[in-house]
């Protein structure tokens, strides 16, 4: 299979490559002064760009692709207990394993027998802490630079 991926590589870039010999002959012939310049760096981009694209449809093709839509492993909530430390609830299959992670790793500290329910809409997304966290700021009495 890979040599069939090799292969099909190798025609495409000889198709580009070959595509933009007259470009590369006009540039070098000097009669084209900019204009060869720029049809020089245009086949030079287009062929860095379809080569990126090229190898990045064989790498895809060769992994069998990331099944990204179905993941086993999803974390439930995640508490931060310190500076560096946070405590994280993992759900894996039907099981839940609290598991702490710091600066010298993870460490798994607890599997639990029944799954814990997070709850509904107690995650509050960023607009709504920014908000309480501007309220809770005490107002500004006095104004700067009088003396």
């Amino acid at each position: 299979m890979n040599q069939r991926y090799t292969h099909i590589a190798a025609l495409v870039l000889t198709a580009v490559t070959g595509s933009l010999w007259p470009l590369t002959a006009l540039a070098e012939g000097g009669s084209g002064g900019a204009a060869g310049y720029l049809a020089q760096l245009i086949g030079g981009l287009v062929l860095v760009i379809g080569a990126i694209v090229v190898l990045g449809w064989i790498l895809r093709r060769t992994q069998g692709g990331l099944n990204r839509g179905s993941q086993v492993i999803e974390i439930v909530a995640a508490r931060s207990v310190g500076a560096r430390e946070r405590l994280v609830l993992v759900q894996v299959g039907d099981e839940q394993v609290l598991v702490g992670v710091g600066p010298a790793g993870m460490r798994t500290l607890h599997t639990m027998n029944e799954p814990v329910l997070a709850p509904a809409g107690e995650t509050p997304d960023f607009s709504s802490a920014l908000k309480r966290a501007v309220t809770r700021r005490a107002p500004v009495t006095g104004e700067r630079g009088q003396s």
